[in-house]
């Protein structure tokens, strides 16, 4: 299945048109059936095959039903003209058909836009030439996870300064303009907190923290990156905020998504950080400053909480005002 899988996403590209990956895998399951049935050889799409195919020409699965007639008829009439033919004219056939397969200008593409792709490039490459197509594609595969692994146990993260003039903040390396607030950092991580990840995240926050000299010694962590959290996630971030209690300093928890809130309550760390959940970086920062505009209301009407119900006129004219 890898390999018809690649080769059909090779062609799909050339040709411009979709393939579903999982009707391919229905569609070869139940031809490998129906094959067993008969004795007949295993089913997969291959290169040199589609290769050879679209050089001819070839668009539908009739081109199939002739070759398979061409290949009968072949057999039936004319090995005694072929017994002789040359392997190597055999394998010529293949090499024309296939060279085209070797996109240099993909490759250089590739590079350009992120040179790191070109790992599981190159080893699917020199696999597939030392070790044969399945094991070769196979070995790519398990590189390229390695890969997302390493991606994912080192995230990108950002330390994050204020905009002057807009409630926004952005990574102060990329903007330099971008002041950060005496007393409090505040920390973005791009990336699902997890198993993989959780070591290296805990020491940034806490080595953060560390560096906290100045009231109001607040630590802020910018959740809009993470998507996803894990049991180990949560459990360092139970840790990181007992670390940070020690040292006197408190962390805040901004822009924090859906499915993220809701291991963090079952966690028990959402009632934990309480008032110190924020809907936004600015009101993090606000609230830690005491630069809040308007008056405090209901984690809901905030975009915090969607558990918690919106205050009622009976809580005061103002507050249900705003």
């Amino acid at each position: 299945f890898m390999e018809s899988i690649a080769v059909a996403k090779v062609y799909a590209r050339r040709h411009r048109y979709e393939v579903e990956a999982n009707r391919e895998l229905v569609g070869l399951g139940a031809a490998n059936v129906a094959s067993g049935l008969f004795g007949g050889y295993p089913v997969t799409g291959g290169f040199s095959r589609t290769a050879v195919n679209d050089t001819a020409g070839a668009r539908t699965q009739l081109a199939s039903i002739i070759t398979a007639g061409i290949v009968l008829a072949t057999i039936a009439f004319l090995t005694p003209l072929l017994y002789s033919l040359p392997k190597a004219a055999l394998g010529a056939i293949i090499v024309m058909a296939i060279i085209g397969l070797i996109d240099v200008k993909e490759m250089r593409h590739i590079a350009a836009v992120k040179k790191s792709d070109l790992i599981g490039l190159g080893v699917a490459f020199f696999a597939t030439l030392a070790l044969g197509i399945e094991i070769g594609i196979l070995v790519a595969v398990v590189a390229s996870m390695l890969v997302v692994f390493a991606r994912m146990s080192m995230p990108h993260t950002a330390v994050l300064g204020h905009v002057d003039g807009t409630t926004n903040y952005r990574n102060v390396e990329r903007f330099p303009e971008a002041h950060t607030i005496a007393g409090v950092s505040v920390v973005r991580v791009d990336a699902a907190l997890s198993f993989v990840n959780a070591s290296p995240v805990k020491k940034l926050l806490v080595g953060t923290a560390r560096d906290i000299d100045t009231e109001p010694r607040a630590l802020v962590l910018d959740a809009s990156g993470i998507n996803d959290i894990d049991a180990t996630g949560a459990d360092m971030l139970d840790e990181v905020i007992a670390d940070l209690d020690d040292m006197g300093v408190l962390l805040h928890v901004s822009d924090v998504k859906g499915p993220v809130r809701d291991v963090l309550r079952r966690a028990g760390i959402w009632d934990e950080l309480g008032d110190r959940v924020h809907a936004s970086t600015y009101d993090a920062v606000a609230a830690i400053t005491d630069d809040q505009i308007g008056p405090a209301v209901g984690q809901r009407s905030r975009g915090i909480d969607e558990r918690e119900t919106e205050p009622s006129s009976a809580e005061g004219p103002e507050l249900a005002a705003h």
